[in-house]
């Protein structure tokens, strides 16, 4: 494996202190404010047995018998690769496995992904490309997209799907794989805890409003600023919100909260 970016950074901080914003109806643990630009602790990639440089590294679609190479049909040098987990789209054509625990989990509420996945908001995790691969195509039904170019082509970064039953899988990136946990065949139907968001990102674009008590950045996870989870605002789900008094708070995201005859009501 090439040692050129061959990890990413998560930006978790699992022993911040809890920090209960103003209004907020959860306890949020938030980074302390002294390390928001601190750059991160990253996350090596582990030892699957790829030998090779990380394929299409520099993007695009030059990457030369790309499906023999990971995340697609690889083999594994001193079989080093051991799955742990298996997903598979929805019909059953295209399956995947994965080596080890992704390297992070996150919602992400981006217009493009509400778009393209037919949701109010993404979920995903991310794991490096040489942990996963690809273990069943039947009748060639692997399809990609390519949203730079908006067609269906291999062409880093782009979305990965079934061409029968169109079930999304997962976005292959420069180095590492988003998978889409919803594929994922977990026992129980439990999901581990390293599949459970560690932020929402993109929330100042949300169609809803989610109080898990998970950080809601604006943006990008630790590039951007901390949003109240749960506002006033109109034109978000959920449709019966309650009233400011039990907690609820005005994003500087949010736009008019509520009607003039509310507002002047409240101020009385």
């Amino acid at each position: 494996m090439s040692s050129k970016n061959t990890s990413v950074h998560p930006n978790v901080h699992p022993g911040a202190p809890k920090i209960k914003p103003e209004g907020a109806h959860s306890e949020i643990p938030h980074p302390p404010p002294e390390d928001h630009h601190e750059k991160p602790t990253s996350k090596p990639f582990p030892n699957t047995g790829w030998r090779g440089p990380i394929p299409s590294q520099e993007g695009g679609s030059n990457e030369a018998d790309f499906m023999s190479k990971p995340p697609y049909e690889w083999k594994s040098e001193g079989d080093l690769f051991k799955p742990k987990y298996y997903s598979q789209c929805w019909c059953g054509n295209v399956a995947f496995e994965f080596h080890g625990d992704p390297l992070d989990a996150k919602h992400c509420h981006c217009r493009q992904c509400q778009h393209l996945h037919g949701a109010p908001f993404q979920w995903a995790v991310i794991f490096p490309k040489t942990s996963v691969r690809m273990v069943k195509n039947k009748d060639n039904s692997l399809h990609f997209f390519s949203t730079q170019r908006r067609q269906g082509v291999h062409d880093v970064p782009c979305k990965v799907s079934c061409d029968q039953c169109r079930s999304p899988l997962f976005d292959e990136g420069r180095n590492t794989v988003l998978a889409y946990p919803s594929s994922f065949k977990f026992p129980d139907r439990k999901v581990p805890l390293d599949f459970q968001p560690t932020a929402h990102i993109f929330y100042s674009e949300r169609v809803m409003e989610v109080p898990d008590g998970v950080p809601k950045w604006s943006g990008h996870k630790g590039q951007s600023e901390l949003l109240p989870e749960l506002t006033t605002q109109e034109g978000t789900m959920p449709k019966y919100k309650g009233t400011p008094e039990v907690g609820q708070v005005n994003s500087p995201h949010s736009g008019r909260t509520m009607p003039e005859e509310r507002e002047n009501k409240n101020k009385e």
